[in-house]
């Protein structure tokens, strides 16, 4: 192998960092136990480069890796040799599908607004008809005057009040947020009105008469779909009401479990009218929070954990609390933040700030190639891979002291990641309790999930291909997958399409439902779907699936392992990961193996979302991330009881 192959650009860029002096800046508690784990300030790849006098890589590192960036030939860009048709194309699928969905969000975050103002506008207008003439181009049979630009703006109002009231009848949000009643008893006095006022148009009638028309079949043809379409995970899902209600299952027969519930304050659990924001839907509680939350910067310590699997590392960032004193026994948090994340993400920073004023020490694992982090061979990051999280877990355990406990936290993807990992691990899991945050369980359940690939997954999918591949590690995939593949993953328009490129045909999964099925903690059963597998034949982004693919729907799979207290915290709103995520009986679900699962479950609070009060922005992510804390606290407790009580008796 040719040693100048990878240039080490990232580890001339960080060489000082090897240097660096924290004795200065950190107390002696924290620098105690910093220097219990024991880790690296880079990258041990850039480590080897430094002390080898700049030889860089042994041959024995990686059996191939990937030609550099600058070095690829002519023949992996293929787009050179592509029509002016071909290119507008792709263009097209990169630009067009993100801001199609960016305008029909916007309009259904705003339909329960758009609706009332229109209708309230028309009935004024019915009510109190104008009698002066403004425009003087035409005169309508009653006797009213209106100019030409008066009756288009009336027409695109109309239209829009239309669409609004055929939203809140129609989506999924509204109405189990609200029921049928409201969004039918709104269409149904807008089409009254409309229809009368329809009477009066000059210029526009036949215009808008075909607005009108298409907008009632599309409401017609929606309403006819609010039944599930088969029996299989693909068919579509109709009105998707969740089934499940709300509330904190765990085990009763579970003493330790019974008794962490008993210890976690209520108030931190109750989200509802009393405390929650007064937004409509799971869209708005998930999208208004990332627009007006923000959180204070956060100094971090950063060190590598070296891969047990590969030559790879991932980083972690290190928040001691303002005093700078590393408590000896309060629990530390192990944090996977969400997908594209890091350290750096508002909700994670949020959390940490919070965490660490309370004494605790916060250490956020950086997933591979996030946060500019390198990867140098070819195994970047995907949501099945749980290793990392081992390894780093068990680096942090050297620097714990006896009975000190680590508490792991994962949001959105981390917690798919953190599921995953506590379910498989089972006892020889490196963690003592962990909670997931909008994070599903089964994840096969989202293949169908059309209304998030339709309106949220294009604007992740867009800023996914832009930071992580194109930017990062464009000449990898351009090297492993054809020209054809590479070409489908740019014109990819959501994350389950990019994940068939980026993550299946790179990573060599089967097909869409395998890397689901190993990402996900409750993948290999279906004893908690609400259908059976059934054999279906499905797309080339899925496979052919079979009752054989599942275990037994009497057998739990791989969850009846978690040997560790969990709490997976889920909104049953949630727009980006749907509630059949959960399993369709959490009372079941809770009991399987030792009884170690606990579901917090609540009607409203959207994705990474629940919002409080009426300024939103005032307490940012305080009841998610406060039910973290009141969690954990519980879980530590229950453990120091339990050790007590071993203490007296040992007497």
């Amino acid at each position: 192998m040719d040693s100048n192959m990878i240039p080490p650009l990232y580890c001339q860029q960080t060489a000082d960092d090897v240097n660096k002096k924290w004795e200065d800046t950190l107390h002696a508690t924290a620098l105690s136990f910093i220097q219990k784990l024991d880790l690296p300030k880079i990258h041990p790849l850039c480590k080897q480069f430094l002390q080898e006098n700049n030889d860089w890589i042994n041959d024995d590192t990686f059996l191939e890796i990937p030609i550099p960036d600058h070095a690829m030939g002519s023949e992996y860009f293929y787009e050179t040799s592509m029509g002016i048709l071909s290119r507008l194309y792709t263009l097209f699928c990169v630009v067009a599908p993100a801001l199609l969905a960016m305008a029909e969000l916007w309009l259904r975050l705003f339909s329960c607004l758009i609706a009332p103002a229109v209708g309230t506008f028309l009935l004024v207008k019915e009510i109190n008809p104008p009698r002066v003439d403004f425009g003087g181009e035409k005169r309508h049979h009653d006797g009213n005057m209106t100019s030409k630009r008066t009756e288009r703006r009336e027409v695109i109002l109309m239209i829009l009040g239309l669409a609004a009231s055929g939203v809140l009848f129609t989506d999924t949000m509204y109405v189990q947020a609200h029921g049928r009643g409201t969004g039918g008893l709104c269409l149904c006095i807008m089409l009254c009105l409309c229809v009368k006022r329809s009477e009066r148009l000059v210029w526009f009638q036949r215009i808008f008469r075909v607005a009108l028309v298409a907008i009632v079949s599309v409401v017609i043809y929606l309403y006819s779909r609010s039944e599930r379409g088969g029996d299989s995970l693909f068919h579509h899902p109709g009105i998707d009401i969740a089934t499940i209600q709300e509330g904190l299952y765990y085990s009763p027969h579970n003493a330790f479990m019974r008794r962490v519930a008993e210890l976690w304050p209520q108030e931190d659990r109750i989200y509802d009218k009393r405390n929650a924001s007064p937004l409509p839907t799971g869209d708005s509680m998930t999208g208004i929070p990332f627009l007006v939350n923000s959180a204070p910067k956060q100094e971090y310590y950063r060190l590598w954990v070296q891969s047990e699997v590969d030559p790879e590392a991932v980083a972690i960032d290190i928040a001691f609390p303002p005093n700078g004193v590393h408590s000896t026994v309060k629990p530390v948090y192990l944090i996977l933040h969400g997908l594209n994340g890091g350290s750096h993400e508002e909700y994670v920073r949020e959390f940490v700030v919070r965490r660490v004023r309370e004494g605790h020490t916060c250490i956020v694992m950086i997933a591979r190639g996030l946060m500019d982090t390198p990867v140098f061979g070819w195994n970047v990051f995907h949501g099945a891979r749980i290793t990392d999280v081992d390894a780093t877990a068990k680096a942090i355990r050297k620097g714990l002291e006896e009975n000190q406990m680590l508490a792991g936290v994962g949001y959105s993807m981390g917690a798919i990641i953190l599921s995953n990992y506590v379910a498989r691990s089972g006892s020889k899991c490196q963690l003592d309790c962990a909670m997931a945050i909008s994070g599903g369980l089964d994840m096969r359940e989202n293949l169908n999930f059309i209304r998030s690939m339709r309106l949220w997954q294009p604007m992740l999918a867009q800023t996914l291909k832009q930071d992580f591949i194109m930017q990062k590690f464009d000449g990898r995939f351009r090297q492993r997958l054809t020209q054809e593949q590479h070409l489908s993953l740019m014109r990819a328009s959501s994350v389950s399409e990019v994940d068939v490129h980026a993550i299946v045909t790179y990573n060599g999964f089967d097909s869409l439902l395998h890397y689901y099925t190993e990402m996900s903690a409750m993948g290999d059963t279906c004893a908690f779907q609400a259908l059976n597998c059934e054999v279906v034949t499905t797309n080339a982004t899925t496979s052919r699936i079979a009752k054989d693919d599942c275990t037994a729907c009497d057998q739990v799979g791989r969850i009846g392992n978690v040997s560790i207290p969990f709490c997976v915290m889920h909104a049953l709103d949630d727009p980006l990961t749907t509630w059949r995520t959960m399993g369709h009986d959490p009372q079941r679900l809770v009991q399987t193996g030792s009884g170690h699962i606990m579901m917090f479950l609540t009607k409203s609070g959207g994705h990474v979302g629940w919002p409080l009060g009426l300024n939103p922005a005032s307490s940012g992510w305080k009841f998610m991330n406060d039910a973290v804390s009141g969690f954990v606290n519980g879980v530590d407790q229950a453990r120091i009881e339990v050790l007590e009580k071993k203490g007296s008796r040992s007497e």
